[in-house]
């Protein structure tokens, strides 16, 4: 059996030779550990209770778990487990920071290399597994850092996206979220920018959330941003602006291209900017789908509420030949499942903690859930330490 892991950052696709049945869950008090039998979902336990996560990733070579966290110090951190999630070491041997914002494994020929990108933006490598860490300074070398930001106190940007090119192993793209969008072709230690899909009419500096790859074509790219997607037939040299923050998902973060057709993409994420979440009401999530590589879109929301409570924080494809499923979590600690490509959803379970990325959440609890929420995490955390 194959997990598939579900949290606002980290590792987004699985792949399995039958549908699955185990779903692990990263949210804002730990991870919740989820299993199918005879149709029905149930949460088998928890782990790591008292942290906020920010990604999840399980490598399927090794079998091991890595939780990345959302905070510093005590909070934060990078946790792997060799049991499936029974119990859990702290591999930060190397990790200058400890904000860990989002992890990813290569398959190469020698072996499994694990990167974690972090807050304030930072890229490690590891060739041991997570045992220990080197940093690859090269992202901090191209122009144009001090500009690197993010809206929310303390105004720090983060490493949001590592992704691996499908046929040339030594080309990496990592996306700063805001900042920038970097690729390197010599694993890591030099970077430079592809920067052509920016304007000066964007409402954001550079808000790279999310990079995708048709399989068979691999020079197409599609770029979720806080301005929408854009698509590049070049390896990103330039972009297409194909949707906007005018569109019905105007603020996309999750992205995905079928694995078995370039042509279909899967867009997922908020109507609108965090900022207008609560003046307007909501965020008002969706789940659109193009068959024609982006240049026009239909819903796919049959079983989802309308509108979403909360905002769609995370979601994950799980394939297999012949299907494809999509998990979805929210801010308000809801899980939906498609096993149909999106066509039909379901709820899967509700009443988790938040599955958030970093803050998101707040936008959607009242003053007292907030100040319940995260004086419980402090307190857990106070005891975990």
């Amino acid at each position: 059996m194959v997990p598939i892991c579900l949290s606002p950052n980290g590792k987004t696709e699985y792949a399995g030779s039958a549908p699955p049945d185990e779903l692990i869950v990263g949210t804002l008090r730990g991870i919740h550990f989820f299993e199918r039998t005879g149709g029905t979902w149930e949460c088998r336990r928890t782990a790591l209770d008292h942290l906020h996560i920010s990604a999840l990733l399980h490598e399927p070579e090794s079998g091991k778990l890595f939780a990345g966290c959302h905070g510093y110090g005590e909070a934060g951190g990078l946790f792997v487990s060799d049991d499936g999630g029974a119990h859990w070491d702290k591999c930060v041997e190397g990790l200058v920071h400890e904000h860990i914002y989002t992890i990813a494994a290569q398959k190469r020929p020698d072996g499994i290399v694990l990167y974690a990108g972090t807050e304030p933006p930072g890229l490690f490598r590891s060739v041991d597994l997570g045992a220990s860490w080197e940093e690859l300074p090269g992202i901090l070398k191209v122009p144009g850092t001090d500009k690197w930001t993010f809206p929310p106190p303390p105004h720090i940007a983060h490493v949001k996206q590592v992704a691996f090119h499908p046929n040339h192993p030594d080309t990496v793209y990592v996306l700063i979220e805001q900042g920038a969008v970097l690729k390197s072709e010599d694993r890591g230690e030099s970077w430079r920018e592809l920067d052509s899909y920016a304007s000066d009419a964007d409402s954001f500096y550079r808000d790279v959330h999310r990079l995708a790859f048709a399989q068979n074509d691999p020079a197409r790219l599609h770029l979720a941003t806080g301005d929408g997607l854009y698509r590049s037939e070049d390896a990103g040299e330039t972009w297409e602006h194909l949707q906007g923050r005018t569109d019905r998902v105007g603020y996309p973060d999750a992205l995905f291209v079928d694995p078995d057709d370039d042509d279909i993409v899967y867009l997922g994420g908020a109507g609108d900017a965090p900022e207008t979440w609560r003046t307007e009401g909501g965020a008002f999530a969706g789940f659109i789908v193009s068959v024609d590589a982006g240049d026009s879109w239909q819903e796919r929301m049959a079983g989802l509420p309308d509108p979403i409570e909360g905002n769609v924080e995370a979601m994950a494809m799980f394939h297999w030949p012949g299907g494809a499923a999509f998990f979805a979590g929210t801010a308000v600690g809801d899980v939906f499942i498609s096993e149909d490509r999106g066509a039909h959803w379901a709820l899967l379970t509700g009443g988790l903690p938040p599955i958030s990325k970093a803050r998101h959440y707040r936008h959607f609890l009242s003053a007292d859930e907030k100040a319940r929420i995260e004086g419980e995490a402090r307190s857990e955390a106070g005891n975990a330490a």
